[in-house]
């Protein structure tokens, strides 16, 4: 069985604000032209490689060019 705890308890509360350490290099979003995308999309469409092949290929995060696939066919 356990101690009884005191009726007296404090608490400290911090507060942490998320900041980018000095030196640390800057997160840029890319920005890919529609020309880009297209032309991804395309190679994709293609029998070959897999979407995920592709993508790693061209530089862009697999999951990026599923989206782009995805919104080319709506």
């Amino acid at each position: 069985m356990s101690a009884p705890m005191s009726e007296h308890r404090t608490f400290q509360l911090t507060e942490a604000v998320a900041s980018p350490l000095e030196g640390a290099p800057r997160q840029v979003r890319r920005q890919w032209s529609d020309e880009f995308k297209a032309q991804a999309v395309a190679k994709t469409m293609q029998p070959g490689p897999s979407v995920s092949a592709i993508a790693r290929r061209i530089g862009v995060d697999p999951s990026q060019s599923f989206t782009w696939r995805r919104n080319a066919r709506l």
